[in-house]
């Protein structure tokens, strides 16, 4: 019996799972397998933490096995092509709520002594994602089921985590495109503004302190995106990556125009 069961284990097919380029992820069975990095540890802490608040939405960690984290696998898709279904107004505020979950079950997870593979900005607020964008979520036809990819995990304000999740989501992006970045909203930047606001108020559920400002999260936003566009950069430069370079170039341009907006 012992033989059959360790056969039948083996037998298990393995699938690559697409838009894992940092990390390789594989699927056997209901579960994951991806690289560990320095944070692992960490992270797997901070998941089982946030499941423990009653976040069902968040993959379960099950440790480390021959090198390789393993997690609960999500059943779903990700979108990659942005569909026109994801700036609907419902997913919209439905991103809002789960990011104010995710802060909310973070407040008071003891990061003392930890390794956080990423640098967030702002203290100890939280713990931010840092990555909580559509090409993390994962959709069960156009319903938001589950976010993924933590390797970015680290402690920072509720603010720099916000300012890259509506540059996403609402997105906070030039109507059109700028020279030759592809990249743009769907939207006028008067939609663009109402979107934001939307976001803002469900984010804040009523709770005064945490409705910030318009201002406030663009000023926010151009400073993550700037952020994102140097270590974008820099990773591209080590990696010789050109299609990284692009993105980089993109970020870049995307945060001053951001940064112009806070001013106005």
């Amino acid at each position: 019996m012992q033989q059959n069961d360790q056969t039948k284990a083996t037998s298990i097919p393995t699938e690559t799972l697409s838009g894992g380029n940092m990390n390789a992820p594989v699927k056997k069975g209901d579960r994951v397998y991806r690289q560990v990095t320095d944070g692992t540890p960490t992270i797997h802490r901070i998941l089982q933490h946030v499941r423990g608040k009653g976040l069902s939405w968040i993959p379960e960690p099950f440790g480390i096995e021959g090198g390789r984290e393993v997690l609960s696998f999500m059943p779903g898709a990700v979108p990659h092509e942005m569909p026109f279904w994801i700036w609907s107004e419902d997913t919209l505020s439905d991103i809002a709520q789960r990011i104010r979950q995710w802060h909310d079950a973070t407040v008071d997870f003891d990061s003392d002594g930890s390794v956080w593979n990423f640098t967030a900005d702002g203290g100890t607020e939280v713990i931010c994602h840092n990555d909580f964008a559509p090409y993390n979520c994962v959709f069960s036809g156009e319903e938001f089921s589950a976010l993924i990819d933590f390797d970015l995990c680290a402690p920072g304000s509720r603010l720099w985590d916000l300012g890259y999740t509506v540059y996403r989501f609402v997105p906070v992006m030039p109507p059109e495109p700028l020279g030759d970045e592809s990249e743009c909203s769907p939207f006028s930047l008067e939609e663009t503004f109402r979107r934001l606001d939307l976001f803002l108020d469900t984010y804040a559920a009523g709770d005064a302190s945490l409705r910030y400002s318009r201002e406030t999260v663009l000023e926010a936003c151009a400073k993550r995106v700037r952020a994102t566009a140097d270590w974008t950069a820099r990773f591209a430069e080590e990696t010789d990556n050109d299609s990284l370079k692009a993105n980089a170039r993109m970020y870049r341009t995307h945060s001053k125009w951001i940064a112009a907006l806070a001013e106005h």
